[in-house]
């Protein structure tokens, strides 16, 4: 999976060097940060006072780095980013995490000057359920992801920030031959540079 990141980075990075060739591009980073969710409850927390809390395969954070391509004069884009997308539950003595690395591509329309749609393609490799110190019980768990897709509506504002609604379909296989629904849906703010 790093490689492939690697390459589509580089592809893109490419693209951009084009611009100094004559080619009108615009290519920018980006980071962004989002709170999603949905998908199937992989585990439940319990806590000492009676609550619990579930941990599921579309949630909670998700962090990512990338690259957005403007295509010339055309109202297209491309982008291609790497992210961190975790669900954690803890307390002081124990915790469980699903965490997994999604890589996505995306091609976007710009619909107005301040608004575009999205739609792309997204790969996560293992994704990893755990559990740590009272809630060990759960031991480690990892889930192979597949290719699924990407749904994307982002407002633009201010020329450098971003706030994308978005829906994605994915799933998990389990090492048993079940599968896991990871879609979700959630909101992302995001900063170009």
């Amino acid at each position: 999976m790093a490689a492939t990141a690697t390459m589509a980075l580089a592809g893109l990075g490419a693209a951009g060097s084009a611009s100094a060739q004559g080619v009108d591009r615009s290519v920018r980073g980006l980071v962004g940060i989002g709170l999603t969710g949905g998908g199937d409850k992989l585990a439940t927390v319990q806590w000492s006072n009676g609550d619990s809390t579930n941990i599921n395969a579309g949630g909670q954070f998700d962090l990512r780095a990338g690259v957005d391509v403007r295509l010339g004069e055309t109202p297209f884009s491309l982008q291609a980013s790497l992210g961190w997308f975790a669900q954690r539950a803890g307390g002081t003595n124990g915790s469980v995490t699903f965490e997994r690395f999604p890589l996505e591509l995306m091609g976007s329309w710009r619909a107005a000057d301040n608004f575009r749609l999205g739609a792309g393609v997204r790969r996560t490799g293992d994704a990893k359920l755990k559990g740590r110190g009272a809630a060990s019980n759960i031991g480690t768990t990892t889930f192979k992801g597949e290719v699924g897709g990407v749904l994307e509506g982002e407002w633009l504002f201010a020329r450098i920030y971003g706030l994308a609604l978005r829906a994605v379909s994915e799933e998990y296989k389990a090492p048993n031959g079940e599968k896991a629904d990871g879609s979700h849906i959630g909101l992302r703010f995001s900063v170009y540079f």
